[in-house]
């Protein structure tokens, strides 16, 4: 109000000079107090343009550790839909790109499926730990962090039928599994068989279009820890069943041993036959 204030003045302060001179006023006498009364209309709006506040939200800036998966290569780093059950249970099938978003290269989850109620179902990312980090380094996780994302696609519809491009409700989880090969699955592949403890997270966003979160999670199997040379150790990505379309994107996956220290990543880029080859589709089971 008060820069607004002051443009108005410096406004009225020209147009009394230029409009209202009178034969006693000379060139001499007017031109001085013309110049000041523009210069002080030009720095109120110049202030005014320059302090305005932004539309636009910042985006956020994570610490992106040196062993982090980035996904800034184009790689998937075995990234897949579980397909528990070909999706005949809660899980949905999902469509898995590698896009930017917030100025980064992310995974982008895009949930297919709904349920008889319309609710979309469970999208649930799996990524093979032996091929990330090595077999024999499995027994030195302890914990894994990542940075997730909710985008709204879909309109949310509340209670009075009021509609809001949000994403809602952010609620899942980061969970280890145990998997073993199928035994009766002619095309083999690995089949989910034991769940360590699920650490959850939650967080919501009903204004904006979209919502960040920094996700922390302690793996705690029957050992507190995955066994060494165990092929089968996986990480488990899933965001629970919401009544709206809204995607998820998921950055900067990382391990960290017992001090907290993150351990190297032993996978080749490029080396990823987790998704489609088209990067179209990921709902092929592993």
């Amino acid at each position: 109000m008060k820069k607004l204030a002051a443009l108005l003045l410096a406004c009225s302060m020209l147009a009394a000079v230029t409009g209202c001179g009178s034969e006693e006023s000379s060139p001499a006498a007017t031109e001085p107090a013309t110049e000041k009364a523009t210069e002080a209309a030009t720095e109120a709006t110049t202030e005014a343009a320059t302090e305005a506040p932004s539309t636009e939200r910042p985006a956020p800036t994570p610490t992106v550790d040196e062993n982090a998966i980035t996904f800034e290569d184009g790689d998937f780093y075995t990234g897949h839909s579980m397909c528990e059950k070909n999706y005949e249970n809660d899980e949905s099938d999902v469509k898995l790109t590698i896009e930017e978003f917030n100025g980064t290269k992310q995974l982008r989850i895009q949930v297919l499926d709904q349920d008889a109620n319309g609710t979309y179902k469970v999208p649930k990312i799996v990524f093979n730990l032996a091929e990330l980090v090595g077999a024999e380094n499995l027994d030195k996780i302890e914990s894994i962090s990542c940075d997730v994302t909710g985008v709204a696609v879909g309109m949310f519809t509340g209670d009075d039928g009021s509609e809001m491009l949000v994403p809602g409700n952010v609620m899942g989880a980061l969970g280890g599994n145990l998997a073993e090969e199928k035994k009766t699955d002619a095309d083999g592949g690995l089949v989910q068989n034991t769940w360590a403890n699920l650490t959850e997270f939650s967080f919501a966003e009903w204004e904006n279009d979209w919502v960040y979160s920094h996700v922390e999670a302690s793996i705690k199997l029957p050992a507190n820890h995955y066994e060494a040379g165990y092929e089968g150790a996986t990480l488990v990505v899933m965001r629970w069943g919401i009544p709206n379309q809204a995607d998820l994107y998921i950055d900067n996956i990382t391990f960290y041993d017992a001090d907290g220290k993150s351990i190297p990543l032993v996978y080749t880029p490029g080396a990823d036959q987790g998704a489609d080859d088209s990067a179209a589709d990921s709902s092929k089971a592993e």
